[in-house]
């Protein structure tokens, strides 16, 4: 669970450093907000030591909400502030979206292991 909160805390940062400088990322074309969320899901899921997939499901939720609402809410509060109050709605919108974004890459990352556990399986029966 530590790794998850580790990449957690490196997704929000990468995050809010994407949101603060948006110049220095304009290779990306404005896509570092959706691949962001996206790559975090996969390495929730990758990072964990199980071997079937309802053991991701808890930790990668977990995981993708707390990324997804500690983003949004420091994301409103540096960038959408102006008026002096929360845009609750808004926030909120946009913490089920990240939230689907971030549980799309894990659910990806969920068919990366199955395959990469299908091939270990299959070289081991290979080899005897």
């Amino acid at each position: 669970m530590k790794k998850i909160y580790l990449i957690s805390v490196l997704t929000v940062f990468c995050g809010l450093l994407f949101v603060l400088v948006p110049d220095w990322f304009k290779f990306l074309w404005g896509w570092q907000l959706l691949l962001l969320p996206f790559t975090a899901g996969m390495l929730m899921v990758l990072v964990q030591n199980e071997d079937k997939s309802y053991n991701f499901i808890p930790k990668l939720i977990i995981g993708s909400f707390l990324t997804s609402f500690v983003f949004v809410a420091l994301w409103q509060l540096i960038e959408y502030d102006y008026d002096g109050h929360f845009i609750f709605l808004g926030a909120i919108q946009m913490v089920l979206f990240f939230l689907i974004v971030c549980i799309f890459g894990g659910l990806v990352g969920i068919v990366i292991r199955g395959i990469t556990l299908l091939i270990k399986k299959y070289d081991k029966h290979k080899k005897k």
